[in-house]
């Protein structure tokens, strides 16, 4: 059969398939292993929280903790607009940070910070 979806949507995962072929006439069995190892490497922020990423900075704004760098929601956010959106945000520093744990290994190609 064919191979059967990823079982995750980002990140490294497995996927199967089932042999159904059997051999006639003589010939052999159809080989070839069940099961093969999926990457998915097109991961957003919403997949992150789903992977059990981790986000902590160096102290959050009242309202806007790290966890929100990770919850997948998609926001535009402007200077004047800014009190509309739930975005992260650090408390007033002279070297803020952000720190988030993705749990494993991945290549990023874009991090974006207002």
């Amino acid at each position: 059969s064919n191979w059967s979806a990823c079982t995750v949507q980002c990140g490294n995962g497995t996927r199967t398939r089932h042999i159904s072929q059997v051999a006639t006439n003589g010939g052999k069995d159809c080989t070839g292993p069940p099961t093969e190892i999926c990457i998915i490497t097109t991961c957003t922020a919403t997949h992150l929280s789903a992977l059990g990423a981790t986000a902590k900075q160096i102290g959050d704004f009242p309202g806007r903790p790290a966890t929100l760098a990770i919850d997948g929601s998609p926001t535009t956010v402007t200077r004047q607009r800014l009190g509309a959106h739930k975005c992260a945000s650090t408390i007033k520093s002279r070297n803020p940070w952000l720190q988030i744990d993705l749990k494993a290994v991945y290549l990023v190609s874009r991090v974006r910070a207002i």
